[in-house]
């Protein structure tokens, strides 16, 4: 069958965790279970009370359940699917390992960023950042916005000027943006023009704890790499 559970495990394990963590951060906060401040990043309260946790929550927490919160799913689902089942190489063969690796120094920057912008929830961040990434690695491949038809490549700047346009900050997905461009840059222009390489190196623990995965990974890696071709963007972030 095509049920709930069929769906999640279709889907691949970082991508699976990153969706389910965000629903149930969403739901603890909605029902009261648990109070959005503590989900939020405070630095002060890292660095002087040792809330470690905020280290993660802030990016699986989009708000309360909304219409934003559900395009954000949505986008979530499909950009973090596309690009985990074919991301770049940086020492695991284009496997698990080598995403979760983008999403841990995105997550650092990120965060360095919000504590410099005064932003508590830079989830929607590292959603344009993964979306960002996929469309500088699929550039060419056909996508819709509201009918219009465009390549990859306009994508989020398409979705960046729409949010404008509905009164939307920008500041936050903008921010995802500039931190893919940077992991973009060091890995295809510092290397193919300056001669720059390895830059960004997934650790080895990080391919170990993966290693069920990154066989397979690898060996599906080119025939992935065009893994949402078609795929219709239907509305922009709304945070």
């Amino acid at each position: 069958g095509n049920g709930p559970r069929e769906w999640l495990e279709s889907l691949p394990p970082v991508t699976r965790a990153w969706f389910l963590a965000s629903i149930g951060t969403t739901t603890a906060a909605s029902f009261g279970l648990v109070s959005p401040q503590r989900l939020v990043w405070v630095w002060p309260l890292v660095w002087h009370k040792f809330e470690l946790w905020r280290l993660v929550t802030p990016f699986v927490f989009f708000g309360g359940f909304s219409f934003p919160f559900l395009i954000n799913m949505f986008l979530l689902v499909q950009y973090s699917k596309n690009y985990e089942v074919s991301p770049y190489d940086t020492g695991a063969g284009g496997a698990t390992a080598d995403y979760v690796w983008m999403l841990v120094l995105g997550g650092l920057a990120l965060l360095a960023g919000s504590t410099w912008l005064g932003i508590f929830t830079p989830s929607v961040a590292l959603l344009y950042m993964v979306m960002y990434v996929w469309t500088r690695r699929n550039p060419a491949l056909p996508v819709s916005l509201y009918g219009f038809q465009m390549r990859a490549l306009y994508l989020p700047w398409a979705l960046l000027a729409l949010n404008m346009v509905i009164g939307n900050s920008i500041m936050v997905p903008f921010m995802g943006i500039v931190a893919g461009h940077a992991y973009y840059f060091v890995l295809e222009p510092l290397s193919d023009v300056y001669g720059v390489d390895g830059l960004i190196r997934t650790p080895g623990f990080l391919m170990q704890a993966f290693d069920e995965n990154d066989g397979r990974r690898a060996a599906g890696a080119p025939a992935a790499r065009n893994a949402g071709r078609g795929f219709t963007a239907t509305a922009p972030p709304g945070r």
